[in-house]
């Protein structure tokens, strides 16, 4: 190979190096944008719970003392605390699509879960059957078997982060 040929190919070799690092680059950048846009989207669903005014009125009642949460039995919170387990179903549904991590979703949301399905003022009004509201029975029940025994240091919001 002539001179001129052996700088024309390492000129390609230097383009092809470029082109396949920026092509790496672009991928791995895209990976993480996917990453932040689920923490995004886990940490937006912890918000809602606390933003949003129906809910937390809920919440509160839920661990009011027992004259306050009198109140649940009221008609008027019937579509408010179906909104509360409807919440925590979509949280369920979130786990079972790969969108957060089963140990995220009940120690964020569980407790109030398992508050909610075991105060006889919230569940006043609502139907126990398992097919009306099976997901939200069995969410709490998770809870239930798994308190205290989430390691709180390896909670990460993702099932598929590695540790």
């Amino acid at each position: 190979m002539t001179r001129p040929e052996w700088i024309q190919s390492i000129g390609y070799g230097i383009a092809a190096l470029v082109a396949i690092f920026t092509i790496f680059s672009y991928f791995y950048t895209q990976k993480k944008q996917h990453s932040l846009d689920v923490v995004k989207f886990s940490l937006d669903q912890h918000r809602r719970l606390f933003d949003d005014e129906v809910l937390f009125e809920i919440l509160n009642l839920i661990d009011a003392p027992e004259d306050e949460q009198r109140n649940l039995d009221e008609p008027s919170m019937g579509n408010k605390k179906r909104k509360l387990i409807t919440f925590f179903e979509e949280m369920v549904l979130l786990v079972r699509e790969g969108y957060m991590s089963e140990d995220f979703a009940v120690y964020m949301f569980g407790y109030y879960a398992l508050q909610a399905r075991d105060n006889k003022y919230f569940m006043s009004g609502i139907s126990t059957d398992y097919a009306d509201f099976g997901i939200f029975f069995d969410f709490a029940d998770r809870y239930a078997q798994r308190k205290g025994l989430i390691d709180v240091k390896k909670i990460c919001i993702t099932s598929k982060h590695k540790h």
